[in-house]
Protein backbone atom coordinates (compact mmCIF):
# COMPACT_ATOMS: atom_id res chain seq x y z
CA UNK A 1 0.00 0.00 0.00
CA UNK A 2 1.14 3.39 -0.70
CA UNK A 3 1.91 5.83 1.47
CA UNK A 4 -0.98 9.02 1.89
CA UNK A 5 1.78 11.49 0.44
CA UNK A 6 3.06 9.32 -2.47
CA UNK A 7 -0.98 9.06 -3.62
CA UNK A 8 -1.61 13.07 -3.14
CA UNK A 9 1.76 12.81 -5.10
CA UNK A 10 0.56 11.20 -8.01
CA UNK A 11 -2.79 12.85 -7.99
CA UNK A 12 -1.69 16.04 -8.61
CA UNK A 13 1.62 15.60 -10.17
CA UNK A 14 0.21 16.43 -13.63
CA UNK A 15 -3.60 17.55 -13.92
CA UNK A 16 -5.00 14.30 -15.77
CA UNK A 17 -7.41 14.91 -18.88
CA UNK A 18 -10.61 14.77 -18.74
CA UNK A 19 -12.46 11.56 -20.44
CA UNK A 20 -15.78 12.33 -22.60
CA UNK A 21 -18.08 12.76 -19.74
CA UNK A 22 -15.89 14.86 -17.40
CA UNK A 23 -14.53 11.82 -15.54
CA UNK A 24 -11.13 11.75 -13.67
CA UNK A 25 -10.89 15.64 -14.23
CA UNK A 26 -9.54 17.32 -11.32
CA UNK A 27 -12.17 20.03 -11.97
CA UNK A 28 -15.11 18.07 -10.68
CA UNK A 29 -13.75 17.77 -7.31
CA UNK A 30 -14.94 20.33 -4.84
CA UNK A 31 -12.35 22.84 -3.81
CA UNK A 32 -13.09 21.46 -0.37
CA UNK A 33 -11.91 18.00 -1.33
CA UNK A 34 -9.16 19.15 -3.23
CA UNK A 35 -7.81 20.92 0.02
CA UNK A 36 -7.90 17.91 1.77
CA UNK A 37 -5.36 16.38 -0.91
CA UNK A 38 -2.88 19.32 -1.03
CA UNK A 39 -2.89 19.61 2.63
CA UNK A 40 -2.11 15.87 3.00
CA UNK A 41 0.95 17.09 0.93
CA UNK A 42 4.12 16.19 2.96
CA UNK A 43 7.09 17.24 1.22
CA UNK A 44 7.24 20.88 0.66
CA UNK A 45 8.77 21.07 -2.89
CA UNK A 46 5.85 18.54 -3.96
CA UNK A 47 3.62 20.96 -2.71
CA UNK A 48 5.08 24.02 -4.93
CA UNK A 49 5.11 21.73 -7.87
CA UNK A 50 1.24 20.94 -7.32
CA UNK A 51 1.02 25.12 -7.10
CA UNK A 52 2.24 24.79 -10.78
CA UNK A 53 0.22 22.32 -11.85
CA UNK A 54 -3.17 24.89 -12.91
CA UNK A 55 -4.23 28.00 -11.18
CA UNK A 56 -6.75 26.28 -9.36
CA UNK A 57 -4.29 24.31 -7.40
CA UNK A 58 -2.19 27.97 -7.05
CA UNK A 59 -5.04 29.89 -5.80
CA UNK A 60 -5.81 26.82 -3.08
CA UNK A 61 -2.61 26.64 -2.13
CA UNK A 62 -1.89 30.82 -1.28
CA UNK A 63 -4.88 30.89 0.47
CA UNK A 64 -3.87 32.19 3.93
CA UNK A 65 -6.30 30.29 5.37
CA UNK A 66 -4.47 27.17 3.86
CA UNK A 67 -1.16 28.19 5.03
CA UNK A 68 -2.08 28.46 8.36
CA UNK A 69 -3.78 25.26 8.07
CA UNK A 70 -0.20 23.11 6.99
CA UNK A 71 2.10 25.54 9.09
CA UNK A 72 -0.04 26.29 12.37
CA UNK A 73 0.59 29.14 14.19
CA UNK A 74 2.60 28.64 17.60
CA UNK A 75 4.02 24.94 16.58
CA UNK A 76 7.69 24.09 15.91
CA UNK A 77 8.02 23.14 12.09
CA UNK A 78 11.18 20.51 11.88
CA UNK A 79 10.46 21.34 8.01
CA UNK A 80 11.62 25.11 8.37
CA UNK A 81 15.36 23.97 9.17
CA UNK A 82 17.19 23.55 6.29
CA UNK A 83 20.39 23.16 7.17
CA UNK A 84 23.49 25.21 9.18
CA UNK A 85 25.98 27.64 8.21
CA UNK A 86 28.60 26.09 10.24
CA UNK A 87 32.22 27.64 10.80
CA UNK A 88 34.44 24.22 11.32
CA UNK A 89 37.93 23.59 12.14
CA UNK A 90 39.81 20.46 10.53
CA UNK A 91 39.67 17.54 12.93
CA UNK A 92 43.39 16.78 12.18
CA UNK A 93 46.13 18.82 12.02
CA UNK A 94 47.18 18.97 8.04
CA UNK A 95 50.87 17.64 8.04
CA UNK A 96 53.71 19.73 6.34
CA UNK A 97 53.05 20.71 3.07
CA UNK A 98 50.03 18.93 2.53
CA UNK A 99 48.08 21.13 0.56
CA UNK A 100 45.37 18.61 -0.56
CA UNK A 101 43.23 19.33 2.66
CA UNK A 102 39.61 20.36 1.04
CA UNK A 103 38.21 23.48 2.77
CA UNK A 104 35.33 23.03 5.22
CA UNK A 105 31.50 23.70 3.75
CA UNK A 106 30.31 26.59 4.76
CA UNK A 107 26.64 25.38 4.25
CA UNK A 108 25.46 21.63 5.74
CA UNK A 109 21.96 20.48 4.45
CA UNK A 110 19.58 18.16 6.92
CA UNK A 111 19.14 14.64 5.66
CA UNK A 112 15.25 16.21 5.24
CA UNK A 113 16.10 19.68 3.41
CA UNK A 114 13.74 20.27 0.91
CA UNK A 115 15.99 21.88 -1.41
CA UNK A 116 17.28 18.92 -3.45
CA UNK A 117 20.81 17.93 -4.43
CA UNK A 118 21.17 21.41 -6.31
CA UNK A 119 21.14 23.42 -3.21
CA UNK A 120 23.44 20.90 -1.20
CA UNK A 121 26.44 23.23 -1.25
CA UNK A 122 25.17 26.49 -0.58
CA UNK A 123 27.70 29.20 -0.77
CA UNK A 124 27.78 32.90 -0.42
CA UNK A 125 28.98 35.30 -2.85
CA UNK A 126 32.09 38.09 -1.99
CA UNK A 127 34.56 40.52 -3.19
CA UNK A 128 38.01 39.46 -4.49
CA UNK A 129 40.53 39.36 -1.90
CA UNK A 130 37.48 38.80 0.65
CA UNK A 131 35.47 35.84 2.33
CA UNK A 132 31.82 36.25 3.42
CA UNK A 133 30.86 35.27 7.04
CA UNK A 134 26.94 34.84 7.70
CA UNK A 135 26.05 37.09 10.65
CA UNK A 136 22.67 36.27 11.10
CA UNK A 137 19.72 34.55 9.13
CA UNK A 138 15.97 35.26 8.99
CA UNK A 139 13.34 33.58 6.92
CA UNK A 140 15.22 32.26 4.34
CA UNK A 141 18.02 35.12 4.22
CA UNK A 142 21.02 36.12 5.09
CA UNK A 143 23.44 38.84 6.54
CA UNK A 144 26.93 38.75 5.36
CA UNK A 145 29.88 40.77 6.33
CA UNK A 146 32.93 40.98 3.78
CA UNK A 147 36.10 39.79 5.84
CA UNK A 148 39.36 40.91 4.00
CA UNK A 149 41.28 38.34 3.95
CA UNK A 150 44.24 40.61 5.61
CA UNK A 151 42.18 41.76 8.30
CA UNK A 152 43.80 41.94 12.07
CA UNK A 153 42.87 39.00 13.50
CA UNK A 154 41.46 40.81 16.77
CA UNK A 155 38.55 41.41 14.26
CA UNK A 156 38.40 45.15 15.30
CA UNK A 157 37.90 47.79 12.32
CA UNK A 158 36.17 51.55 11.61
CA UNK A 159 34.96 50.36 8.22
CA UNK A 160 32.69 46.96 7.77
CA UNK A 161 31.06 45.79 4.37
CA UNK A 162 27.64 44.34 4.90
CA UNK A 163 24.72 42.55 2.38
CA UNK A 164 21.83 41.26 2.24
CA UNK A 165 21.69 37.64 0.66
CA UNK A 166 18.91 35.25 -0.39
CA UNK A 167 20.72 32.17 -0.87
CA UNK A 168 17.91 30.14 -2.83
CA UNK A 169 17.03 33.00 -5.66
CA UNK A 170 21.00 33.90 -5.24
CA UNK A 171 20.32 37.22 -4.96
CA UNK A 172 21.83 39.56 -2.77
CA UNK A 173 21.80 43.36 -1.77
CA UNK A 174 24.71 45.65 -0.60
CA UNK A 175 24.52 47.59 2.43
CA UNK A 176 26.37 51.07 3.11
CA UNK A 177 29.51 50.69 4.77
CA UNK A 178 29.22 50.85 8.24
CA UNK A 179 31.60 53.15 9.27
CA UNK A 180 32.70 54.26 13.19
CA UNK A 181 35.20 56.67 14.33
CA UNK A 182 36.50 54.28 16.84
CA UNK A 183 37.76 50.43 16.08
CA UNK A 184 34.70 48.08 16.98
CA UNK A 185 34.10 44.24 16.18
CA UNK A 186 30.31 42.97 15.24
CA UNK A 187 28.87 41.70 19.10
CA UNK A 188 25.66 40.85 17.55
CA UNK A 189 23.12 40.92 14.21
CA UNK A 190 19.71 41.02 14.00
CA UNK A 191 17.56 40.58 10.48
CA UNK A 192 13.83 41.71 10.76
CA UNK A 193 11.58 41.37 7.58
CA UNK A 194 8.39 43.47 7.08
CA UNK A 195 6.61 40.11 8.23
CA UNK A 196 8.40 40.94 11.83
CA UNK A 197 7.89 44.46 11.78
CA UNK A 198 4.47 45.17 10.01
CA UNK A 199 2.85 41.38 9.74
CA UNK A 200 -0.69 42.87 8.43
CA UNK A 201 1.21 44.35 5.06
CA UNK A 202 3.35 41.16 4.05
CA UNK A 203 0.64 39.54 1.77
CA UNK A 204 2.54 39.22 -1.88
CA UNK A 205 5.71 41.69 -0.89
CA UNK A 206 9.02 40.88 -1.74
CA UNK A 207 12.06 40.17 0.46
CA UNK A 208 13.31 43.35 -0.58
CA UNK A 209 10.72 45.38 -0.11
CA UNK A 210 11.36 46.37 3.60
CA UNK A 211 13.41 44.77 6.14
CA UNK A 212 15.87 46.23 9.36
CA UNK A 213 19.35 45.55 9.94
CA UNK A 214 20.53 45.91 13.61
CA UNK A 215 24.05 45.77 14.58
CA UNK A 216 25.49 45.43 18.23
CA UNK A 217 29.03 47.20 18.03
CA UNK A 218 31.38 46.54 20.81
CA UNK A 219 33.94 49.09 21.25
CA UNK A 220 37.80 47.95 21.07
CA UNK A 221 39.19 50.85 24.05
CA UNK A 222 36.03 50.70 26.42
CA UNK A 223 33.48 48.42 28.08
CA UNK A 224 30.70 49.69 25.63
CA UNK A 225 28.18 48.99 23.12
CA UNK A 226 26.40 50.48 20.40
CA UNK A 227 23.21 49.66 18.65
CA UNK A 228 23.48 50.51 14.42
CA UNK A 229 20.28 50.51 12.39
CA UNK A 230 20.02 49.76 8.57
CA UNK A 231 16.14 50.72 7.14
CA UNK A 232 15.73 49.86 3.92
CA UNK A 233 14.13 52.30 1.55
CA UNK A 234 13.80 53.35 -2.02
CA UNK A 235 16.22 56.19 -1.66
CA UNK A 236 19.61 54.98 -3.10
CA UNK A 237 21.11 57.24 -0.57
CA UNK A 238 20.12 55.61 2.53
CA UNK A 239 22.75 54.76 5.45
CA UNK A 240 23.04 53.35 9.01
CA UNK A 241 21.36 55.78 11.95
CA UNK A 242 23.38 57.58 13.84
CA UNK A 243 24.95 55.04 16.69
CA UNK A 244 23.27 54.99 20.51
CA UNK A 245 24.80 53.47 23.08
CA UNK A 246 23.22 50.24 24.58
CA UNK A 247 23.42 50.80 28.47
CA UNK A 248 24.98 52.53 31.23
CA UNK A 249 27.17 51.21 34.03
CA UNK A 250 25.78 47.67 35.48
CA UNK A 251 24.98 47.92 39.27
CA UNK A 252 28.71 48.64 39.88
CA UNK A 253 30.09 46.16 38.23
CA UNK A 254 32.84 47.61 36.31
CA UNK A 255 33.79 44.23 34.56
CA UNK A 256 33.32 44.16 30.79
CA UNK A 257 30.45 42.68 29.34
CA UNK A 258 30.71 40.43 26.05
CA UNK A 259 28.08 38.87 23.76
CA UNK A 260 27.34 35.36 24.31
CA UNK A 261 24.93 35.14 21.73
CA UNK A 262 25.87 37.08 18.49
CA UNK A 263 22.47 35.96 16.85
CA UNK A 264 19.42 37.53 17.58
CA UNK A 265 16.23 35.76 18.45
CA UNK A 266 13.27 37.70 17.46
CA UNK A 267 9.80 37.52 18.71
CA UNK A 268 6.20 38.68 18.13
CA UNK A 269 6.07 42.39 17.86
CA UNK A 270 9.55 42.99 16.24
CA UNK A 271 11.30 42.61 19.00
CA UNK A 272 15.42 41.43 18.61
CA UNK A 273 17.06 39.97 21.95
CA UNK A 274 20.63 39.24 22.56
CA UNK A 275 22.62 37.27 25.22
CA UNK A 276 24.74 39.32 26.96
CA UNK A 277 27.25 37.94 29.84
CA UNK A 278 30.15 39.30 32.29
CA UNK A 279 32.09 37.25 34.99
CA UNK A 280 29.31 36.94 37.08
CA UNK A 281 26.34 37.68 35.74
CA UNK A 282 24.13 36.90 31.92
CA UNK A 283 21.86 39.87 30.85
CA UNK A 284 19.39 40.10 27.79
CA UNK A 285 19.58 43.02 25.47
CA UNK A 286 16.10 43.81 23.87
CA UNK A 287 15.33 46.21 21.21
CA UNK A 288 12.26 47.01 19.76
CA UNK A 289 13.13 47.69 15.64
CA UNK A 290 10.01 50.30 15.13
CA UNK A 291 11.36 52.59 18.19
CA UNK A 292 14.52 51.27 18.95
CA UNK A 293 14.16 51.62 22.33
CA UNK A 294 16.41 49.11 24.50
CA UNK A 295 16.62 47.37 28.01
CA UNK A 296 19.10 45.70 29.64
CA UNK A 297 17.78 42.92 31.80
CA UNK A 298 20.05 40.80 34.26
CA UNK A 299 18.95 37.26 34.42
CA UNK A 300 19.07 34.79 37.33
CA UNK A 301 20.95 32.45 36.07
CA UNK A 302 25.10 32.65 36.23
CA UNK A 303 27.25 31.92 33.37
CA UNK A 304 28.59 28.49 32.91
CA UNK A 305 30.36 26.41 30.74
CA UNK A 306 27.00 24.88 29.32
CA UNK A 307 26.88 28.45 27.58
CA UNK A 308 22.97 28.99 27.97
CA UNK A 309 20.89 30.49 24.72
CA UNK A 310 17.80 32.31 23.83
CA UNK A 311 15.00 30.94 22.03
CA UNK A 312 11.64 31.50 21.82
CA UNK A 313 9.04 30.37 22.72
CA UNK A 314 5.56 28.99 21.02
CA UNK A 315 3.83 32.21 22.09
CA UNK A 316 6.74 34.17 20.74
CA UNK A 317 7.70 35.15 23.83
CA UNK A 318 11.61 34.89 24.92
CA UNK A 319 12.80 31.89 26.95
CA UNK A 320 16.36 31.33 27.95
CA UNK A 321 17.70 27.43 27.53
CA UNK A 322 19.86 26.05 29.94
CA UNK A 323 21.46 22.47 30.22
CA UNK A 324 23.32 20.56 33.08
CA UNK A 325 26.50 19.67 32.41
CA UNK A 326 26.11 15.58 32.16
CA UNK A 327 23.01 16.66 29.46
CA UNK A 328 20.48 15.10 31.62
CA UNK A 329 17.89 18.01 31.69
CA UNK A 330 17.34 20.84 30.30
CA UNK A 331 16.08 23.82 32.06
CA UNK A 332 13.55 26.66 30.09
CA UNK A 333 13.40 30.00 32.26
CA UNK A 334 10.91 32.58 30.47
CA UNK A 335 9.93 36.29 31.25
CA UNK A 336 6.21 36.78 31.61
CA UNK A 337 5.90 40.39 30.78
CA UNK A 338 6.99 42.82 28.31
CA UNK A 339 10.56 43.45 27.69
CA UNK A 340 10.43 46.93 26.66
CA UNK A 341 8.87 48.07 29.94
CA UNK A 342 11.89 49.10 31.16
CA UNK A 343 11.63 46.97 34.29
CA UNK A 344 15.08 44.95 34.86
CA UNK A 345 13.77 42.87 38.00
CA UNK A 346 15.08 39.47 37.48
CA UNK A 347 11.99 38.40 39.25
CA UNK A 348 10.06 38.46 36.44
CA UNK A 349 12.33 35.50 34.66
CA UNK A 350 11.09 32.19 36.15
CA UNK A 351 11.89 28.41 35.06
CA UNK A 352 9.07 27.02 33.36
CA UNK A 353 9.59 23.87 32.59
CA UNK A 354 12.37 20.63 32.93
CA UNK A 355 12.80 18.81 29.83
CA UNK A 356 14.26 15.50 30.59
CA UNK A 357 16.63 14.67 27.64
CA UNK A 358 16.24 11.05 25.68
CA UNK A 359 20.26 10.90 25.15
CA UNK A 360 21.66 8.13 22.84
CA UNK A 361 22.10 4.41 23.88
CA UNK A 362 25.74 4.54 22.81
CA UNK A 363 28.32 7.26 23.81
CA UNK A 364 28.76 8.60 26.92
CA UNK A 365 28.08 13.01 26.68
CA UNK A 366 30.20 14.95 29.08
CA UNK A 367 30.14 18.09 29.76
CA UNK A 368 28.03 19.62 26.88
CA UNK A 369 27.42 23.26 25.92
CA UNK A 370 24.73 25.21 23.56
CA UNK A 371 26.01 25.58 20.07
CA UNK A 372 22.47 27.54 18.59
CA UNK A 373 19.03 27.46 18.92
CA UNK A 374 16.65 26.95 15.84
CA UNK A 375 13.69 29.64 16.50
CA UNK A 376 10.89 28.27 14.18
CA UNK A 377 11.84 24.66 14.01
CA UNK A 378 11.95 23.65 17.78
CA UNK A 379 15.29 22.24 17.72
CA UNK A 380 18.94 22.56 19.74
CA UNK A 381 22.45 21.85 18.29
CA UNK A 382 24.62 21.04 21.57
CA UNK A 383 28.15 19.92 21.70
CA UNK A 384 30.43 17.49 24.26
CA UNK A 385 33.65 17.93 25.43
CA UNK A 386 34.50 15.42 22.79
CA UNK A 387 33.50 17.46 20.19
CA UNK A 388 30.35 15.20 18.75
CA UNK A 389 26.97 17.55 18.11
CA UNK A 390 23.79 16.23 18.57
CA UNK A 391 20.38 18.11 17.92
CA UNK A 392 17.58 17.98 20.87
CA UNK A 393 13.85 18.31 20.02
CA UNK A 394 12.97 20.80 22.37
CA UNK A 395 9.12 19.69 22.68
CA UNK A 396 10.13 15.83 23.35
CA UNK A 397 13.39 15.68 24.49
CA UNK A 398 14.72 13.46 22.37
CA UNK A 399 18.75 13.60 21.11
CA UNK A 400 20.04 12.25 18.13
CA UNK A 401 23.97 11.87 17.42
CA UNK A 402 24.83 14.37 14.13
CA UNK A 403 28.37 14.31 14.30
CA UNK A 404 28.70 12.62 10.93
CA UNK A 405 26.70 15.37 9.62
CA UNK A 406 29.91 17.83 9.45
CA UNK A 407 33.21 17.32 8.09
CA UNK A 408 35.43 19.13 11.09
CA UNK A 409 34.40 20.42 14.38
CA UNK A 410 31.94 22.78 14.78
CA UNK A 411 32.86 25.86 16.42
CA UNK A 412 30.21 27.50 15.68
CA UNK A 413 26.84 27.30 13.68
CA UNK A 414 23.48 30.02 12.86
CA UNK A 415 20.54 27.45 11.41
CA UNK A 416 18.95 28.45 7.93
CA UNK A 417 15.32 28.28 8.39
CA UNK A 418 12.40 28.83 5.69
CA UNK A 419 9.21 30.73 6.90
CA UNK A 420 7.70 28.90 4.41
CA UNK A 421 4.14 30.66 4.74
CA UNK A 422 6.03 33.71 3.92
CA UNK A 423 7.69 31.61 0.94
CA UNK A 424 4.42 30.59 -0.25
CA UNK A 425 2.91 34.01 -0.38
CA UNK A 426 5.68 35.10 -2.09
CA UNK A 427 5.91 33.18 -5.06
CA UNK A 428 2.79 32.27 -5.77
CA UNK A 429 1.42 36.03 -5.45
CA UNK A 430 1.98 36.37 -9.11
CA UNK A 431 -0.64 35.53 -11.71
CA UNK A 432 0.93 32.94 -13.22
CA UNK A 433 4.06 30.52 -12.33
CA UNK A 434 6.10 29.39 -15.38
CA UNK A 435 6.59 25.80 -15.62
CA UNK A 436 10.53 26.29 -16.62
CA UNK A 437 11.87 28.52 -13.76
CA UNK A 438 10.40 25.88 -10.88
CA UNK A 439 13.88 24.51 -11.02
CA UNK A 440 14.79 27.97 -9.81
CA UNK A 441 12.58 28.25 -6.69
CA UNK A 442 12.76 24.55 -5.38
Amino acid sequence: MEKKGTIARRSLAGTPRAGPSGEGSLETLPDDVVVEILVRVPDVADLFRCAATCKRCRLLIAEPSFLRRRWPEGVSHLSSLLGLFAVQQPREEPTEGDSTAAPMPPFTPVPWCSLGERYSFLTCPWPPDSQAAVLTSRRGLLVLRFVPLNEPTNGYEKTMNLALYDPIAGKGRDLPELKSDRPFQIEGCALLTRADCCPDETRGATSWSFFKVLIIGGDRDEPRHSLHVFTSTTESSSSWSTPRECYDCLEDDDTRVVSQQTTAVVCHGGIAHWLFKNASNLYALSVCARTTEMTLTRLPVTPDQTQPLLGVNNDGTPCLLRLDGKCFMLEIWTRRIDPMSGDSNTGHWHRTKMIKLQRPKRGKIDQAQCVCVGQTSGILLVKDNQEDIYIVDLQTGAMQAVTNWFRGIVVMAIPFEMDWPEFFTRHLANTRIERAKLGGVL
